[in-house]
């Protein structure tokens, strides 16, 4: 019984990523195809980014297309795209975040390895000298230096 539910959640769980996987892709094709839809006046948006040469185009039925255009026709297809109507909309490509270096951690660690270095400065201190321990009393007595003769 275990299997079988372990086989069903696993299958419901692979027929979920595959179907959010091909949801999330939009479509790529040729520069050609898209002049053609541009000209049957299917294409209602467009971003168009100027120092990769890609325009992500919306059609009328809501397919989302991914194209790489020539840099030699980028006031052609600018200039196809408002002539039709559309108006491009020109984005820039988005600056990669910086990775984080987590300096706060390493702060903080310093800081907590400080206090536990004078923390343990401070019961040292503060324990004052050893005492040998006491003797049980079954024990025999313990060997220590021999008494100085009494005059």
């Amino acid at each position: 019984m275990r299997r079988a539910r372990a086989l069903l959640v696993l299958l419901c769980l692979l027929a979920y990523a595959s179907v959010a996987l091909a949801a999330s892709q939009t479509a790529t094709e040729s520069y050609h195809a898209l002049v053609q839809q541009i000209d049957a006046r299917q294409v209602v948006s467009a971003h168009v980014n100027e120092e990769t040469h890609h325009v992500s185009v919306t059609l009328k039925n809501g397919t989302d297309e991914f194209v790489i255009y020539p840099a030699a026709d980028h006031k052609v297809l600018v200039d196809a795209l408002i002539h039709h109507g559309v108006t491009p909309v020109f984005v820039k490509k988005t600056a990669q975040a910086k990775p984080v270096h987590h300096v706060l951690r390493y702060v903080a660690g310093g800081v907590v390895i400080v206090l536990l270095l004078i923390g343990g400065g401070v019961w040292a201190y503060t324990r004052g000298p050893r005492q040998p321990p006491a003797p049980h009393a079954g024990a025999p007595p313990a060997a220590g230096p021999p008494d100085a003769p009494t005059a």
